[in-house]
């Protein structure tokens, strides 16, 4: 099967590449003649050829669209549906909830996420379960594997686990969601039964900020080096030579998403994304850095809980930019009821919860919630006395806190 390319191209020629990776170059063409247009084409690799590809100044990114994104197992997945949810709820205030809602403080806060519009992209969703009954939600599949456009049944369940810490309502007096107050909910399914794509995860970013103008992009997902290793080889790349090719393809991914960010800085400049940093460490012993893309977003660790505090999770990778529950994390399941999970999968959507309540905060002000805004908001309120130790590597600014009022 030849290689499908998946291209960043710009309305008029860039002297240098690299420039397209910053905001401020996409800002200063708007004043001048230059590309002011960025958009996303795939092409056959049959009648194209990756070297005049990238010999084009008009392509800023060439990548392989089918390069694999998936979920990281088995960390991400402790308990089944329905299971035993007791020890994962704590009751506050008369009202029982998940435990990770009162360690980022979202059960004190005065805001809910009112007005704020939510894109997750996962497996998708179960749109029946009443955990979603008083949600507006927009759709799209972009893997192919649903009956219609719209149609992103959650198979997995992983998607709708991490909507519901968004923003799930309260169920037979359970609250799971830090925002419940967000009605507006866009879901795109990228990633299906055997995982998903780069061409899927880039089209699902462009569809949330410019057709869904979302407020906020929550991921749990992650560049899959093993998958794309194995899938080099299957198409005749010698295996010892297949680890360094994924290598390289990871590194052109890195090009193509900071190119996008810059671009989406400069002309949608109102959409925080938010992604894990993955499951693959095995600490004290092995710890690796955030995976893509939350190396080059805002990249969320996971806790879990340790007495009265809370633990770097042995799974969580490094150089993240805050840390949230995600051990042991209970939240709606796909067809009913409850499920706990663990992975920094579900630490990410408490970030995301989180940074829909700093939105409406920043609103109320009168203040635009511009992306650095919120993500400095974020930073700031982080707490480190809630954590057992301090190795900021795995912790970066800390536990992530809801704004108090």
């Amino acid at each position: 099967m030849p290689t499908r390319y998946l291209v960043l191209y710009a309305d008029a020629p860039v002297d240098n590449p690299r420039e397209a990776a910053s905001a401020s170059f996409w800002r200063r063409t708007r004043s001048r003649r230059g590309p002011s247009q960025l958009s996303l084409s795939t092409l056959d690799g049959h009648e194209h050829d990756a070297g005049q590809l990238r010999a084009d100044p008009k392509n800023v990114a060439v990548m392989d669209a089918d390069s694999l994104f998936s979920l990281v197992t088995p960390k991400v997945r402790k308990a089944v549906a329905n299971a035993n949810i007791d020890d994962a709820l704590t009751t506050l205030g008369g009202q029982r909830m998940a435990k990770g809602l009162a360690a980022v403080g979202a059960h004190a806060s005065n805001f809910t996420g009112q007005g704020v519009k939510v894109a997750v992209l996962d497996t998708g969703l179960d749109k029946t379960h009443p955990a979603f009954a008083d949600k507006q939600i927009a759709s799209r599949d972009f893997t192919g594997a649903g009956a219609s456009g719209d149609d992103v049944a959650d198979r997995d369940g992983h998607g709708t686990h991490c909507a519901g810490t968004i923003c799930g309502a309260v169920v037979d007096g359970v609250r799971v969601g830090v925002a419940p107050g967000v009605t507006r909910l866009c879901v795109g399914r990228v990633l299906g039964p055997s995982g998903g794509s780069l061409e899927m995860l880039l089209q699902g970013m462009l569809w949330a900020v410019f057709e869904q103008k979302s407020d906020i992009v929550s991921m749990s997902l992650g560049y899959d080096l093993p998958g794309n290793i194995a899938r080099l080889v299957d198409r005749g790349v010698k295996p010892a030579l297949a680890g360094q090719a994924a290598m390289q393809l990871q590194n052109e991914i890195i090009t193509g998403i900071r190119t996008l960010r810059a671009f989406l800085s400069s002309q949608a400049p109102n959409v925080v994304f938010l992604a894990a940093t993955g499951n693959e460490s095995e600490r004290p012993g092995f710890v690796l850095g955030a995976g893509l893309p939350a190396a080059e977003l805002f990249a969320v660790g996971a806790v879990g809980a340790s007495g009265d505090k809370w633990a770097v999770a042995e799974f969580s990778n490094g150089r993240a930019q805050c840390v949230a529950p995600g051990v042991d994390v209970v939240s709606a399941a796909a067809g009913g009821g409850w499920a706990t999970m663990s992975g920094t999968s579900m630490a990410t959507p408490h970030a995301a919860g989180v940074a829909a309540l700093w939105v409406e905060k920043l609103r109320a002000k009168g203040e635009l919630a511009l992306p650095d805004a919120v993500r400095a908001a974020l930073l700031a309120s982080a707490a480190r006395e809630p954590l057992v130790d301090f190795d900021l590597d795995a912790i970066g600014a800390g536990m992530i806190k809801a704004p108090a009022q």
